[in-house]
């Protein structure tokens, strides 16, 4: 059986594609001067919309509220599908008290 395993493992090794080499070399990574600039900036100017709601949503009302709706119905649903758990689990648990398991 471990010998079928190094065949299949071995197969699909040999067969699994791989990325070509189109000749642009290695990717680099981004310059840090760069990034530091973009999080500066968004430090500056997004920052101090979030602690004032009223200036980060006064453009769009109706998406604010389309987002923090969506956000509510995802954890109202998360938190019933825990309490459904919850109940399930205590469920199984006195059914399998009452078969003596």
């Amino acid at each position: 059986m471990i010998f079928r395993a190094i065949f299949w493992v071995g197969l699909v090794a040999l067969l699994m594609p791989h990325e070509p080499d189109l000749g642009f070399g290695r990717p680099v990574a981004l310059d840090s001067s760069v990034t530091g600039a973009v999080a500066d900036w968004a430090k500056d100017k997004v920052s101090p919309s979030f602690k004032d709601p009223q200036s980060l949503c006064r453009f769009n009302t109706d998406a604010c509220a389309a987002g923090a709706n969506v956000l509510d119905q995802v954890r109202d649903g998360a938190l019933r599908s825990l309490a459904q758990v919850k109940a399930d689990l205590r469920q199984n648990g006195r059914n399998h008290l009452r078969s003596g398991g």
